[in-house]
């Protein structure tokens, strides 16, 4: 596939657009939804994947806003039936927003493709993406279980990979609303992790993508929890970069271990 070819299943907004919606959201956050970031400094230099819960369709202003980079270097997986499948939304959010389409039922052949348009993005602007590994938001408010196809893109594109929790967006815009309320919320980034899988064998390779989610996982439920006062302040700490191979070749389960950084 070209890169012509992959940039065609994408769409990206045009710089205006993109610098309007950025002005737009930080006004927001500064005079209508107060907005607390914890841990900035844990953000590398670009590129970088940026993986959060999910809970309103605020989710990646808010990251964007907190993470003070350009909205326009990134690019958002946003589900396939719904960014794409109505001709409204595209026309909507194409003229503000970069999306990549992913496919929510996470279908093998699907997913290669939007691994491939990923790659393309982040080597042709040296951006960064945006992945719920829910695969879509939260009806509750509370975290729902990963899907293992969000480890294909947090082991395989090879960037820092920034677990995030964000609390308090489903009570700004809980799914099904549509108008913003009043209140306060709240993006704490953790650690980056790297993942290194080197290895060529396919099952392995499942093993690797199950135990990269499991890890993602357990350090985005362990953000939901409220650090003590200071707990982030002035960390620069180096990326932690974890071998998950040989945690899949033993048959391990991330759950419980304590993998450097935040356990």
């Amino acid at each position: 596939m070209t890169g012509s070819a992959k940039a065609e299943g994408m769409f990206l907004a045009p710089a205006t657009g993109s610098a309007m919606f950025q002005a737009f959201c930080r006004g927001f956050f500064l005079c209508y939804c107060r907005l607390t970031v914890e841990g900035r400094d844990h953000l590398p230099e670009s590129p970088f994947i940026i993986c959060s819960n999910h809970t309103s369709h605020i989710d990646s202003a808010v990251l964007m806003t907190a993470s003070r980079r350009a909205f326009s270097s990134f690019a958002l997986l946003g589900a396939s039936d719904y960014f794409f499948g109505s001709r409204r939304v595209k026309f909507v959010v194409s003229r503000f927003m970069n999306v990549i389409p992913i496919d929510r039922q996470a279908q093998p052949k699907s997913l290669r493709r939007s691994l491939a348009m990923c790659d393309d993005f982040l080597q042709r602007t040296d951006g960064n993406l945006i992945l719920y590994p829910e695969g879509t938001r939260s009806s509750s408010g509370e975290m729902q279980a990963f899907k293992n196809g969000a480890g294909l893109f947090a082991v395989e594109l090879g960037v820092p990979v920034v677990p995030a929790y964000i609390d308090g967006a489903h009570k700004i815009l809980a799914k099904g609303k549509n108008v913003p309320r009043l209140g306060a919320v709240t993006v704490r980034f953790g650690e980056p992790i790297r993942f290194a899988s080197n290895s060529s064998d396919p099952l392995l390779g499942r093993g690797v993508r199950k135990a990269a989610v499991e890890l993602l996982e357990q350090r985005i439920r362990g953000l939901s929890q409220k650090p003590p006062a200071g707990g982030f302040a002035g960390l620069r700490d180096e990326q932690t970069t974890i071998s998950v191979s040989g945690l899949a070749r033993d048959g391990r389960n991330t759950r419980g271990h304590n993998l450097g950084g935040m356990s």
